[in-house]
């Protein structure tokens, strides 16, 4: 089983609409904004972390737990902004209560049947795996100045539902 890098792979699009998210269509992914050339290589941040219900009986000296709920982190995205207003793209599109749906392909799009890697600019097809996380951003801020840096902000996005972190691409519209 190869394993493969997402550094100059990955795909990363906040699309408006998505009406199945277990099932994007190529359409959907394509009427969203593509933040692959944006996003700092460290800049994709989709936590869920993980609650345990205590479930230990006096009849045992162990702790046992059981699982409880998950989710309810904030997705952040890291991105260069970019001196010319209208080509501000990442900053234009994340703005404060934008809503959509963050699909990130992790192996990129038009994924090649045999390896299962394609690009970060391909056009998204049928049998892509991809993730889907319904979004809301809830804020963007500059981050610090640095020598030898560029201009960067992050994004907080609410991720708003359960996310699809198994979707593959539908075919149609």
């Amino acid at each position: 089983m190869p394993r493969y890098g997402t550094t100059g792979r990955i795909a990363i699009v906040f699309a408006p609409t998505v009406v199945d998210p277990s099932k994007p269509t190529a359409a959907e992914i394509a009427a969203g904004t593509n933040l692959s050339d944006h996003v700092t290589r460290d800049g994709l941040k989709t936590p869920s972390s993980g609650n345990t219900i205590d479930a230990a009986d006096i009849g045992s000296r162990f702790n046992k737990t059981a699982p409880g709920t998950y989710g309810g982190d904030a997705a952040e995205i890291t991105a260069h902004r970019d001196s010319q207003g209208t080509d501000d793209l990442a900053w234009n599109t994340l703005e404060q209560d934008a809503i959509g749906f963050l699909i990130v392909g992790r192996a990129g799009f038009n994924q090649d049947t045999t390896t299962g890697l394609g690009s970060k600019s391909g056009a998204a097809k049928a049998g892509d795996r991809v993730e889907v996380y319904p979004v809301t951003v809830i804020s963007r801020a500059m981050n610090d100045t640095g020598d030898n840096e560029t201009s960067k902000f992050t994004a907080s996005l609410a991720i708003t539902g359960e996310p699809e972190q198994d979707a593959i691409v539908a075919a149609g519209s």
